[in-house]
């Protein structure tokens, strides 16, 4: 599908995962999104055997994701890099830092109309590269850049999720509606 756009980036932090369930805490605006970029990793391997290729497999790594935000409020940086914000209003760096596993979720404006919904189920984000640089003829600004790993849900393998408002088949609106208040996943089913 043909994207032109992306907005509303939300995550969930993971509160606990098992090989039966996956409980994700409250659905949290991201910040002024820029760029979400994933590339999912494929292994291949060949087995040659008579001076040809018999037989070729391949198996799914994990995805390289990457975040850009225009900005990142303290407690969206405190929350999806487990760091610590203190009572000065200021934020920490440590050693003992340890991001959570979060869900990121989001829209992008389709080329066809209406919008494409996803939720990226597990990601493991990393610390951002830092750039200041003095102010020049020509502005330029310098935004933090995210980037880490999307593996699949410990209970049921599940990666990302997507769905376009406009597909005929969407029977129930109330999904879309419900997209950014909970990480939606193939087994949604409406509040009765």
């Amino acid at each position: 599908m043909a994207i032109k756009g992306l907005d509303m980036l939300h995550y969930a932090i993971i509160e606990s995962e098992d090989s039966t369930s996956t409980t994700y805490g409250e659905v949290k605006e991201f910040g002024p999104a820029m760029a979400l970029n994933l590339q999912p990793t494929i292994n291949r391997g060949n087995l040659r055997a008579d001076d040809k290729v018999l037989f070729s497999d391949s198996s799914k790594g994990p995805i390289t994701v990457e975040v850009n935000t225009a900005y990142l409020e303290k407690t969206v940086e405190a929350d999806v890099l487990g760091k610590e914000a203190d009572a000065n209003g200021g934020i920490s760096d440590a050693a003992s830092d340890n991001p959570p596993y979060i869900a990121i979720g989001g829209r992008a404006k389709s080329a066809r109309g209406g919008y494409e919904y996803f939720w990226v189920y597990r990601v493991k984000l990393a610390p951002a590269e830092e750039n200041k640089q003095t102010e020049q003829d020509t502005p330029t600004y310098q935004t933090p850049n995210l980037s880490g790993e999307g593996l699949p849900r410990l209970d049921d393998g599940l990666e990302k999720y997507k769905l376009w408002d406009q597909d005929p088949d969407v029977s129930d609106t109330s999904i879309i509606d419900e997209w950014f208040t909970e990480v939606i996943d193939k087994n949604w089913a409406p509040t009765v």
